[in-house]
């Protein structure tokens, strides 16, 4: 017990960093999400998928995939009957954080062939990949 007082600081960053690890990368990778970069991408995306945006309203509006569908992170189990589950889904956020989590939630629900958009919208404008702006 004194050992865990006197290192619950160390305990807690420890616990964090692992939940981080969990949700970013192994709880994707063994849910069967696949991770896809703009170069990959390019050569897909010509081919029948699904894209889907997950960030916030505010986020979408000031620039988004164009022929994304917007579907908030928070609203993805409600809404998952609006993605089809028979070709390809690429999920895409910021970051890659909360599309790492909505593409699991997928995976987990039965799409068979997912993919989180590695670098977000970020590494989709650095790409010249199109960009719609509004709703």
């Amino acid at each position: 017990m004194q050992f865990m007082q006197q290192n619950a600081v160390y305990i807690f960053i420890i616990i964090v960093i692992a939940w981080v690890l969990w949700q970013r990368i192994i709880g994707p990778k063994m849910s069967g999400v696949k991770s896809i970069n703009a170069a990959s991408y390019q050569q897909m995306r010509n081919q029948p998928h699904t894209l889907v945006d997950v960030r916030q309203q505010g986020e979408w509006e000031s620039g988004h995939a164009a022929k994304a569908s917007h579907i908030p992170l928070g609203e993805i189990k409600q809404r998952m009957d609006e993605i089809a589950k028979d070709k390809p889904v690429v999920v895409i956020c910021a970051s890659g954080g909360r599309s790492s989590m909505a593409a699991t939630a997928l995976a987990n629900a039965g799409y068979s062939e997912v993919y989180n958009f590695s670098g977000g919208m970020g590494a989709w404008s650095s790409a010249n990949l199109p960009v719609s702006r509004g709703r």
